[in-house]
């Protein structure tokens, strides 16, 4: 009797195929920390987003590698950090002031190992739908790890969310792949297409998908039955729209209330509602991993006395291009089949880590000589961690930031100004706003952070700008 029994056992254990996990990468551009209303929007409506923190678990203090795109894309890509790889600036972003910016990579290089060259070795069917902006021909996703590719143009935003999604002044943000298009489709919808179809197509194989949203990027384009929905919530509401200072340059949007940005995230959450349905149909949300982020903060500052940029990341400092909370601290949701649900995590984390993470979560095992570290033991519980983030940007943006470096240690951030070598301290478990600078009051402390963050720098070989010989004339 008991051999029959053992022969049940080992016949049932047969008859339910050992899986694989899959693993899709949902990365939005430019979402801003509270642009979801499980982080605290009151305008945004996220309820896909919102039942995947539910189900998942969510990060109150991660951070994108860079206040910018392509850096923060690189250091996903690679588990390194921008300043090691030399990808330090958004590509194609060309200014100079007081100083003229460190020189830095136009594409990430071929011998850097990707996640999606890690994920193939592993037997994975990879795939890559939607923004890059790590590199042009030669350096494109087809050139990086992924077999199945769609929609991917050569800039950092779309020509246009609506067809032909072209834009004739810059043909390289024109979006190839979807040239059939009727005029009532729109971008967000029609990559989620993709990514579905790409998923019902590896039912039989394991597979890493990485979809990666132009939205919500500028051009800010909506479905139009969406801007209206939102436009008559604002006008119900009598949205403010002050605007307060930032530094000498810079100007940030204090609320959330532009129609037309919440149509988009609208969109971008019936995407993530649209690929949980598509898996549960298909009996693989159990066998998925499913990450949502973003690559930097909300768009809520610009230089120039310009009062366009369409979201607020208050009460969070600043935004996109900053190394203030609000241009790094992003959202993080990873959905863990196996793992907890509903989990809140206070652990400090940044893009670097979603290389060796993802790894981990597979069932991978770990590389060597990434930046990064796996936090799934972070998922059941905090632990204590002395772990330093930093952040390297040696250059000029359009949001009115100037060359600068920041590291955070425990509760404590400092930020360094490179054209002056001025400091700024702060506690951000008691002042997460950033509004009192105590480098003053804490000279041992801001001592201490400064010669960390230099020793760091040396350590990655970090490029730093040099001074302007014509700055006089600019």
């Amino acid at each position: 009797m008991r051999y029959i029994s053992l022969l049940c056992v080992v016949l049932l254990s047969c008859a339910e195929p050992q899986h694989k996990r899959n693993v899709i990468v949902i990365l939005v551009d430019d979402l801003g920390w509270k642009d979801t209303s499980v982080y605290g929007s009151t305008y945004y409506e996220t309820p896909a987003i919102d039942r995947l923190a539910t189900e998942g678990v969510r990060f109150t203090q991660f951070y994108a590698a860079s206040g910018v795109c392509s850096p923060t894309r690189a250091s996903l890509m690679t588990g390194k950090h921008p300043a090691r790889l030399h990808i330090t600036n958004w590509i194609g972003g060309e200014q100079k002031g007081q100083l003229i910016q460190s020189d830095y990579l136009r594409a990430l290089p071929l011998e850097e190992l990707t996640i999606g060259e890690a994920f193939l070795e592993a037997g994975y069917t990879t795939g890559y739908i939607g923004k890059w902006h790590l590199g042009t021909e030669g350096f494109m996703p087809e050139d990086q790890g992924f077999q199945y590719t769609s929609a991917v143009n050569y800039a950092g935003q779309p020509g246009s969310y609506f067809p032909p999604y072209a834009n004739a002044a810059f043909p390289a943000s024109n979006v190839p792949d979807l040239d059939e298009d009727p005029e009532s489709a729109y971008l967000t919808d029609r990559l989620t297409d993709h990514a579905i179809e790409f998923i019902g197509n590896q039912l039989d194989t394991p597979f890493f998908l990485y979809l990666s949203h132009y939205a919500v990027h500028t051009p800010l384009e909506s479905k139009p039955v969406l801007s209206a929905h939102f436009e008559s919530r604002r006008q119900a509401a009598d949205g403010d729209q002050d605007f307060l200072p930032e530094g000498t340059y810079g100007t940030t949007r204090q609320h959330q209330d532009y129609a037309v940005y919440a149509g988009m995230i609208a969109s971008v959450d019936e995407s993530v509602g649209r690929i949980m349905a598509a898996l549960d149909s298909l009996d693989l949300a159990r066998h998925t991993v499913v990450v949502f982020t973003s690559d930097n903060g909300g768009l809520s500052t610009l230089q120039g006395g310009r009062r366009w940029a369409p979201t607020s990341n208050s009460p969070l400092r600043a935004g996109k291009g900053f190394l203030y909370e609000g241009g790094i601290r992003i959202p993080f949701i990873v959905y863990d089949p196996s793992g907890p649900q509903g989990r809140l995590t206070n652990t400090p984390g940044t893009t670097n880590d979603l290389f060796p993470t993802l790894l981990s979560l597979a069932g991978l095992p770990p590389r060597p000589d990434l930046d990064g570290m796996d936090l799934s033991g972070t998922f059941e519980n905090d632990p204590a961690t002395t772990r330093a983030l930093h952040w390297h940007f040696p250059h000029y943006h359009g949001s009115g930031n100037r060359p600068s470096g920041a590291i955070r240690m425990g509760d404590h951030k400092l930020l360094e100004w490179f054209e002056d070598g001025r400091t700024e301290l702060y506690n951000l478990a008691e002042d997460p706003g950033e509004t009192t600078d105590l480098s003053a009051q804490m000279p041992g402390q801001t001592a201490t952070l400064l010669q960390a963050l230099h020793d760091w720098r040396a350590s990655v070989a970090a490029r730093m700008p040099r001074p302007n010989p014509d700055y006089a004339d600019l």
